[in-house]
């Protein structure tokens, strides 16, 4: 079959290597001039290694990205970095059975509860009871109400905001389910794994059309054609991989209650600053620190190089700021300029050695489509991959449930929707 993709994030990746390697003529249009999707990266001449525009990593438990990593034969490294939490003026580590015994900032019989209720979502796989119930009440419920005031509820609402009341406890399971003290990175970075799966897909004959906007999708005499500028090209299956929003935007004859049921779903953006120091900040050695301060203006400071060695970035210390965010928030209009002067007073207080001499060059990436919002009882309304024009296939962040975003499960995905396209041969 000719089977057009449109994506060459790792659920397009993925789908096309597997349909790559079982002869089909693949076709991969990227409007972005390099492979990736959200973990797309950048590189300074001075650096080794490219760097994510948006930080990424794997757990030990994501098999799926593993086990393609292993099959092209790409390596990938597995540490245990620090993981810690930024509560009331303090950073205390947190990524542990021995350091939630620790947390202080709970009461002893919360930490308890706390650790058992975490226990038993890690090894249960009853999900879908969890789902008719928002995190708020079933963490109340289990863990206590200075649980969830004290730990969980400033999280819930720096990542969700207006949203932070209406996940299910589903979501908050799939967080805990996957989650390894050890974490994994390959080699080269994500974009080098990304080119690594192009080169496969190339070596089985697929073809890639970076720099491409594809302006339409339309069925027309049993074929798909996607138009780009003036020229249209046919395929017999064609899977698309962009958000809902832009999907629809350029897919044609879609039935309007079709339209309606995927636009009744929520998604904000995520927005990274990303700092290259001249000294290291989390001077404790914390890879990953949540702000658990409602008016911080943050979500998470990553230091990348107190997980990966500053070595493949030429001894630089590399450090994001993230933030998920409504599409229409302030912080979007503005430059990295801007959020330096509006996270400056913030960070200091983190580390009070803080300084602007610090810092060698800032960098801003945004992407509006980062985290769709699961409403309750999602399995139940589920996007199908296959959409109501026949041969057109739809596979994005929004159909990895019960799981969150993440390159494994885009894998996943990819692999999902690309047997599904064999089997309607």
């Amino acid at each position: 079959m000719r089977i057009g993709i449109i994506g060459a994030g790792f659920t397009g990746l993925s789908a096309g290597y597997h349909l790559a390697k079982l002869g089909h003529k693949v076709f991969v249009f990227e409007k972005e001039e390099k492979p990736g999707g959200l973990a797309i990266g950048f590189k300074e001449q001075n650096w080794k290694w490219p760097l994510e525009k948006h930080y990424h990593h794997w757990f030990f438990s994501d098999w799926d990205v593993r086990n393609l990593a292993k099959e092209i034969n790409h390596k990938v490294s597995f540490t245990r970095p620090k993981s810690s939490i930024y509560i009331n003026g303090e950073i205390l580590q947190l990524d542990s059975p021995l350091s939630l015994m620790m947390f202080s900032k709970l009461p002893f019989i919360e930490r308890i509860r706390t650790g058992v209720v975490l226990s038993y979502l890690k090894y249960t796989n009853n999900w879908k009871k969890l789902e008719s119930q928002t995190a708020e009440t079933f963490l109340k419920r289990t863990m206590g109400e200075a649980s969830w005031n004290i730990l969980w509820r400033p999280l819930f609402e720096k990542k969700f905001s207006k949203y932070a009341g209406e996940i299910p406890a589903s979501w908050f399971w799939a967080r805990i389910k996957k989650r390894s003290a050890q974490l994994g990175y390959p080699e080269g970075g994500f974009e080098s794994f990304a080119s690594a799966i192009e080169k496969k897909i190339k070596k089985y004959g697929g073809e890639f059309r970076y720099k491409t906007v594809v302006e339409k999708i339309v069925k027309s005499n049993k074929k798909l054609q996607v138009s780009i500028n003036s020229e249209i090209y046919e395929f017999d299956k064609l899977i698309c991989t962009l958000p809902t929003p832009l999907f629809m935007k350029i897919t044609k004859g879609l039935p309007e209650e079709y339209k309606r049921n995927l636009l009744s779903l929520n998604g904000i953006g995520a927005l990274n600053l990303i700092l290259s120091l001249n000294k290291q900040f989390l001077r404790d050695g914390s890879y990953w620190l949540s702000i658990n301060a409602r008016h911080f203006p943050f979500l998470a400071i990553v230091e990348h190089t107190n997980f990966i060695d500053k070595k493949y970035y030429s001894g630089e210390h590399i450090v994001y700021i993230g933030n998920y965010l409504p599409h229409d928030h302030e912080y979007f209009k503005m430059d990295a300029v801007d959020l330096i002067r509006e996270f400056y007073p913030y960070l200091k207080t983190i580390n009070p050695k803080f300084d602007k001499s610090w810092i060698n060059k800032a960098y801003l990436f945004k992407a509006p489509f980062a985290q769709p919002i699961i409403p309750l009882n999602y399995s139940k309304i589920l996007p199908s991959l296959k959409t109501p024009i026949d041969g057109l296939y739809i596979a994005n962040i929004q159909q990895v449930y019960p799981w969150d975003r993440g390159t494994n499960y885009a894998v996943e995905l990819g692999v999902k929707v690309a047997e599904m396209v064999i089997k309607s041969q």
